[in-house]
């Protein structure tokens, strides 16, 4: 048997229980605000828990340095990966520089497609360098697609997101932007935007675990929707600890949880003991409203015979249609 058959047979077996069955021992949810009040996006969410999952979205190919392909592995294009996943949404983020910007027009027609609902698009990939050209180029696809819901910030604090040890009294995170350029990236969405759409485009931040720290408040309030990221898999056992702290100094954003298929931090697999926990939290805070969608990492690994991918897939298809309560 070939290794991806393997895998693929092997992860499709570790399903069997699936993720919903591990809860009886699950821990308590983690206490904090029931967000489905807000969850506004642009397009809102029908009450199901496949209505509400995402995918990273990056260029065919792009996971060279990460990742080694099998055969023909890694090939495939963000489009078609979301179908082949049944995820309905995408965040496209060109972080390796492709598609260029000019090409932004071309690329995205592979989103004109009924099966995908939403998509949004990065402008910030780690600094500010040509965001206002990926920007522009990314705003052209709102005129043209009334699926396209948003703009992403990824990358967006640097390091540890820590500029000094005197905690809230520190200066500002280092970040991509200053919040004051935050605000005016909103209201460009609340002037530019709208008139081609009728609607606010939302405005997305990527942020990490390891960058909790008071000061990233001052640009999280400024923005619609967190997006909540463990980079290192081996901390995933302190999930619940971390999404406390980072909720205790952000009670109210919209939080989409980022779910890794493959440790980059590591360039290995996840555990799989590691892959069902951070599904276990998904599910519950879904269905609990403390968040109001997940991510997962990322489109060029659906086509690789993975074990997390294929057991991600079993999990979606074993949870897609429950309901999540009232939005």
């Amino acid at each position: 048997m070939r290794r991806r058959d393997f895998l693929v047979t092997a992860a499709v077996a570790a399903c069997q229980p699936l993720v919903s069955r591990s809860l009886l021992a699950a821990p308590t949810c983690v206490e904090g605000t029931d967000i489905r009040r807000n969850s506004t996006c642009p397009i809102p969410y029908e009450n199901n828990i496949r209505d509400r999952m995402w995918m990273w979205g990056h260029d065919s190919g792009s996971l060279g340095s990460y990742i080694s392909a099998e055969e023909s592995g890694g090939k495939i294009y963000p489009a078609a990966a979301v179908k082949s996943m049944g995820i309905p949404n995408v965040c496209m983020v060109p972080f390796t520089g492709t598609p260029r910007p000019h090409e932004y027009d071309q690329y995205a027609k592979q989103f004109d497609d009924p099966a995908i609902k939403r998509f949004t698009w990065s402008f910030i990939h780690g600094s500010a360098r040509d965001s206002q050209a990926i920007k522009a180029a990314a705003l052209r696809q709102a005129a043209k697609y009334e699926n396209f819901v948003g703009l992403d910030m990824d990358d967006f604090f640097r390091g540890h997101a820590v500029p000094s040890p005197n905690g809230e009294s520190a200066p500002i995170a280092p970040a991509a932007l200053t919040p004051e350029q935050v605000i005016d990236v909103q209201k460009e969405l609340n002037t530019t935007a709208p008139k081609c759409r009728g609607t606010k485009l939302d405005l997305s931040i990527v942020w990490y675990t390891h960058q909790i720290n008071p000061s990233i408040k001052r640009h999280i309030d400024q923005v619609d929707v967190v997006y909540f990221w463990t980079w290192n898999a081996n901390h995933l056992v302190d999930l619940e600890k971390n999404f406390k702290a980072f909720r205790d100094i952000c009670p109210d954003v919209r939080v989409r949880l980022g779910v890794y298929m493959w440790n980059f931090n590591d360039k290995a697999v996840v555990p799989m003991e590691l892959m069902k926990h951070q599904l276990d939290c998904a599910y519950r805070w879904l269905k609990s409203g403390r968040i109001e969608g997940l991510i997962f990492h990322c489109t060029p690994l659906c086509d690789m015979g993975l074990e997390a991918v294929e057991y991600s897939r079993c999990w979606i298809d074993e949870h897609g249609e429950e309901q999540v309560g009232a939005a």
